[in-house]
């Protein structure tokens, strides 16, 4: 038809050129729409591999937070009462357990 604009042809880009321009995008001062109109890409399909990428990135093992040995005090030791009184409890009815520091 007359008058009509051609279609612009769609790129199709693989997984590591979309990491090449996102390394060029972090290192560009411009914004998405710039970055896009520059690129001659679809802003929409730059913020969708933008988020797909870095969902898949792995986290860096130095952000990984371990906790410090002097991070919480050690656990007091367990001492298991077990059957420890019952048979004053039987014979009394009760048991009377106190714990002093």
């Amino acid at each position: 038809m007359e008058g009509t604009k051609p279609r612009a042809t769609r790129r199709r880009l693989s997984e590591q050129a979309w990491k090449v321009l996102m390394k060029r995008f972090d290192s560009a001062a411009m914004t998405i729409q710039e970055f896009c109109a520059r690129e001659g890409l679809s802003p929409s399909n730059f913020r969708l591999w933008r988020a797909r990428l870095i969902a898949r990135r792995p986290e860096p093992v130095s952000s990984v937070v371990r906790p410090s040995p002097k991070a919480a005090p050690p656990a007091p030791p367990f001492v298991d009462l077990g059957l420890l009184g019952a048979s004053a409890a039987r014979d009394h009815g009760a048991l009377d357990l106190r714990i002093g520091e």
